[in-house]
């Protein structure tokens, strides 16, 4: 082969050799980009306004075929709207039956924080576009009492399972807390919930085999108190009752 033929030959062999590193790169970067789905839903629950207008919190539960939701807020000089960001694992089928909780990770208190204190402007649902009436914290009756080794948990239990408050939002402005007694420590573990609801409720929660419950309406409010744990005795339960106040 001639000089000039050789010479031809090479700006050829390196326009192929970055021709196969681009598609090796574009390959590349199919193969580790994000497919799973990503979504937007309402905001069920009920939702709380901390004393300082800024903080809106709500519980949610999901899938162990999603990732942890986000809450995220659109602010208007008049609205505040509310939606959940959702996320499927990637990789799964459109068509995945994901049923149930995704562990006990699979449900928690999400909270967004406002650019500026809600006041008067209207909270609203971004996907259902329905008014959401926020339980004011300021307003939240508080244990004076716990029993030892309870603590406050971000896991929203409440009264009734995942088909009703705090999960469903109340008609009126609601908001549940929970303790937990010694949370993170496994064995014998359990629960206490206060849920405090605007209005006089005629339709009281049931009260599930081996749990304590008790509901009674005072000063515009129906409380429920609500516990799960055998080692809680009638006594501590009851002290827990007479000692809620804001």
């Amino acid at each position: 082969m001639s000089h000039d033929g050789r010479r031809r030959l090479r700006p050829r062999t390196a326009w192929a050799a970055v021709a196969s590193a681009c598609l090796i790169a574009v390959v590349a970067g199919w193969a580790l980009r994000d497919r799973s789905h990503t979504y937007d839903t309402s905001v069920p629950g009920d939702v709380l306004i901390s004393t300082d207008g800024h903080t809106l919190t709500t519980p949610v539960i999901w899938t162990g075929c999603e990732d942890k939701p986000r809450l995220v807020a659109h602010e208007s000089a008049r609205t505040v709207s509310l939606e959940l960001k959702r996320k499927r694992h990637a990789g799964l089928p459109k068509n995945t039956a994901c049923v149930g909780s995704g562990g006990e990770d699979g449900q928690q208190l999400l909270t967004t924080t406002l650019d500026r204190p809600l006041g008067a402007r209207t909270l609203t649902d971004a996907v259902s576009h329905e008014t959401i009436s926020p339980f004011e914290a300021t307003h939240l009756d508080r244990p004076r009492y716990l029993p030892k080794g309870y603590t406050p948990s971000d896991r929203p239990l409440g009264p009734g399972d995942v088909t009703t408050p705090p999960y469903r939002r109340a008609r009126t402005p609601s908001w549940t807390v929970t303790y937990l007694r010694n949370p993170g420590q496994g064995g014998d573990r359990g629960s206490l919930s206060i849920t405090q609801t605007t209005g006089r409720l005629t339709d009281r929660p049931g009260t599930p085999p081996g749990e304590w419950s008790l509901t009674w309406y005072a000063a515009g409010y129906t409380i429920t108190v609500q516990a799960a744990d055998r080692q809680l005795t009638e006594g501590e339960f009851h002290e827990v009752i007479d000692h809620v106040s804001p």
